[in-house]
């Protein structure tokens, strides 16, 4: 007999379960699930970014590569320019220009198109660029892994303009000269490293920009070797080179004049003086609209009227050398730092580096009124840091600052000159530009550093007004080899064969565990 309490309250009877609306559910979750996975692949294959992580950013472009890549040489192309990359997959060399490549066709925005071929596995396309450059690079083609940098414009109508395309915007690389190479103890041939941006970077600016640029070395002034490999006259023509400048030598007692097609002429450790029709011809190339002068001196030789010269326009180079003292000893390399503020530092400024040899200090007269009422600008592009003085008695075997005699610091060590109104675009690529630097023995080939060269290469680039490629150049990439004994060997093995998964192992039984628990 069922119960009458009212506080008795019977449940209601079960409801029936929807399998319609829960499986419709389930379905519209797997379909917003598959489309957020396609929009996020979409999104990932469209909208992406590459991330150098290597500790050294070893595939990374130094800012003057990306400079040449994203500059106006590049961009205001209507064709963009071809590099055909005849690498074999199996060279060892793949794995490094590969990606080196792809960041060169990415940060061009188009206007550079890399082609990747192995000759062995395609046939037909290796042929076919055979029947393209073969008569270019005869028997070289594809005997090697090579690239060829193809920045021609147009189609050439006559046999002339062919020849001249050819031989102006067509550049050929062998990996081969890629690789930086080393006899080792045992007096074997070992691969150390690779120099790839820096002759990928200097032949693409030189088939883009076609005929090189002269530069004249007045050769017959200074002692140093033209030719030598171990002067500075190696140091120039390389950097020069890669910049698509050819550095000649010119004996300037045997010229009336500097010649027409001059962009610069350098001077380098001057040890004869310029007899007074020689300066007559340098101060005629100087009052030469675009003229570019760029010296190195040599603090121990005094030629009057080269001297002279400088000190028209500013600088006045000084008889005394830059040391310092500490601990007791004397001090000859001079630390100097890149000053602010000036477009050849652009990228350098604020940085320290170490100048090797004998240095002296330049007077450096900025805002003088008398040269500013001539149109003639000077302002210290590098100077010693705390500590540094110009000691003048520097035969003396333990010198002393003396404040009447010496030079206080900080001292200027490197100038620029700039003659003519650089503010106004009508008269501003017609001034006249000049670098002048107190000391040549930093061109040595072994104590060149990379900041140095850096200086070099942007301080040209200047001077010619290619101010849109000055930038930190390309450093070569070093392999380091981890010499190791046997039993250490070993050992590494053991590590990385049985300790790590074991290790792995024990921590998922612990967890195991501890889960079952």
């Amino acid at each position: 007999m069922p119960s009458s309490d009212p506080d008795i309250h019977m449940s209601p009877p079960p409801q029936a379960i929807k399998r319609f609306g829960t499986g419709l559910r389930v379905v519209l979750q797997l379909a917003f699930g598959f489309l957020a996975l396609l929009s996020i692949f979409y999104l990932a294959v469209s909208h992406y970014d590459r991330r150098d992580l290597t500790r050294d950013g070893a595939y990374t472009l130094s800012e003057a590569t990306q400079k040449l890549l994203t500059g106006p040489s590049l961009q205001k192309r209507e064709e963009p320019v071809v590099l055909i990359a005849g690498i074999r997959k199996s060279s060892p060399h793949f794995s490094r220009l590969h990606p080196i490549l792809e960041e060169y066709e990415r940060l061009s925005q188009g206007k550079l198109e890399v082609e990747f071929l192995d000759p062995i596995r395609d046939k037909d396309r290796a042929l076919e660029i055979k029947n393209n450059y073969g008569d270019i690079f005869a028997d070289k083609l594809f005997s090697s892994d090579l690239l060829i940098i193809d920045a021609r414009k147009g189609n050439a109508e006559t046999e002339d303009q062919k020849i001249e395309a050819i031989t102006s915007h067509l550049r050929y690389l062998s990996v081969e000269d890629l690789v930086v190479e080393r006899t080792d103890e045992n007096k074997q041939r070992r691969r150390v490293g690779y120099q790839d941006e820096d002759l990928i970077s200097s032949s693409l600016h030189s088939a883009i920009e076609g005929r090189p640029r002269v530069m004249y070395l007045i050769a017959d002034k200074s002692d140093i070797e033209v030719g030598d490999g171990n002067s500075p006259w190696r140091v120039l023509t390389e950097a020069l080179l890669k910049q698509n400048i050819i550095l000649m030598p010119l004996n300037i007692s045997e010229n009336e004049s500097i010649p027409t097609n001059a962009e610069g002429i350098v001077i380098v450790a001057p040890k004869y003086d310029f007899e007074t029709r020689e300066i007559e011809a340098l101060e005629e190339y100087w009052n030469r609209p675009s003229s570019s002068i760029m010296a190195y001196l040599d603090p121990t030789s005094r030629p009057v009227n080269l001297r002279a010269f400088f000190r028209k326009h500013g600088v006045s180079p000084r008889n005394d050398r830059i040391i310092r003292t500490r601990n007791g000893r004397t001090e000859t390399q001079v630390l100097a730092t890149f000053t602010s503020g000036t477009e050849v530092n652009s990228s350098l400024e604020g940085k320290s580096v170490p100048f090797e040899g004998r240095i002296g200090s330049l007077e450096v007269r900025e805002g003088a009124e008398d040269l500013v009422s001539k149109g003639i600008q000077c302002f210290s592009l590098i100077e010693s840091v705390a500590g540094f003085w110009g000691e003048t008695d520097y035969k003396t075997a333990n010198p002393a600052y003396n404040d009447d005699a010496d030079e206080a610091g900080p001292l200027s060590l490197a100038a620029a000159v700039i003659k003519g109104n650089a503010r106004a675009d009508a008269t501003a690529e017609n001034i006249s530009k000049m670098i002048v630097l107190s000391t040549s023995d930093f061109l040595d080939p072994k104590s060149l550093g990379n900041e140095q060269l850096d200086f070099v290469k942007n301080s040209t680039f200047w001077l010619l007004g290619r101010e849109e490629l000055m930038g930190i150049g390309p450093r070569s990439l070093e392999m380091r080899r981890l010499n190791l004994i046997k039993s250490e060997v070993s050992l590494l093995t053991q590590i990385a064969i049985f300790f790590i998964p074991a290790g792995f192992l024990l921590i998922s039984l612990m967890v195991w565990n501890s889960r079952r628990a």
